[in-house]
């Protein structure tokens, strides 16, 4: 009985009217019931979310509400925090670097030192090789064959006449040039812990430390010249750097440094090869 009157109530129909009080007359009417009125908001709401959700989901208006992050958003502050991280690590290897570089030209790390060093530079150890008959007989075919052949006197090159080279440090030639004896370059002296300059625009394609000639940097120059500086004590550039005209690329020793029982040597060797053969640098630079 009780459900029946509670259905009763519900179903139960009301007339709603408007009424216009300046003509004293009904101008609407219309019959609702309590169920129509609950379905009605019902479907009102579910519309009202449908909207704020297609809304939120497909239009930009969802990022101003709080506590609200979009997928694009997400992904792009993931982003953001990878870069970070990366650039944090180069910025760290380069922190290093830089430490590394310093207390090496203020003294305080010898040149060798690898259990100070850190990764960030190159560390290097001399064994002693012996070198085997198969070597040898490499070494010496590649030597006489016509195209790297090292016992031709010096090339001069016409392109190169109008070019303007710069010294690569201030000194006088100790040795000259002389193929027949296998000293394909010119030995400079200059004053201890001076700087070694770059002759010609250029890539470093070799930045290295040798076992004979310590630290050596190798140019390749237009042209097909390439510029070779033996004998230096500090080099200050990578491969792949591009260098211009006179800019530092190494120092030369004090004159004071032992290192093995031997002694550098406050000099430069300079050498420069064109597609192979040796050129005499005292004719290309003003020395």
């Amino acid at each position: 009985m009780e459900n029946k009157g509670l259905r009763s109530r519900i179903m139960r129909k009301y007339r709603l009217t408007i009424h216009n009080e300046n003509k004293l007359e009904n101008v609407m009417g219309f019959y609702i019931s309590p169920f129509w009125v609950i379905i009605s908001l019902f479907f009102s709401f579910l519309l009202v979310a449908g909207v704020i959700f297609l809304i939120l989901a497909f239009t930009p208006v969802g990022e101003y509400f709080p506590g609200y992050v979009s997928n694009k958003t997400r992904e792009t502050l993931v982003n953001y925090a990878i870069s970070i991280d990366s650039l944090r690590e180069e910025v760290d290897k380069q922190d290093r670097y830089l430490t590394n570089i310093k207390n090496i030209m203020e003294g305080r790390v010898e040149v060798g030192d690898t259990t100070i060093v850190s990764d960030s530079l190159i560390n290097f150890t001399n064994y002693p090789i012996e070198t085997t008959e198969l070597e040898e007989a490499f070494v010496q075919n590649f030597e006489e064959s016509e195209r790297y052949n090292l016992t031709s006197q010096a090339t001069s090159i016409g392109a190169l006449q109008g070019v303007s080279f710069f010294r690569p440090c201030r000194g006088m030639i100790m040795k000259s040039f002389d193929p027949k004896a296998k000293h394909y370059g010119v030995d400079i002296a200059e004053n201890p812990n001076e700087s070694v300059l770059a002759i010609w625009d250029g890539s470093i394609i070799m930045s290295d430390y040798t076992a004979n000639d310590g630290y050596m940097v190798v140019i390749q120059h237009n042209e097909n010249l390439v510029s070779v500086y033996r004998n230096c004590y500090r080099i200050f550039k990578a491969v792949g750097d591009k260098v211009i005209a006179g800019e530092v690329i190494a120092t030369l020793s004090s004159g004071d440094y032992e290192d093995t029982g031997s002694r550098y040597k406050p000099y430069l060797h300079l050498e420069l090869w064109h597609k192979g053969e040796p050129l005499d640098p005292a004719i290309y630079l003003p020395f």
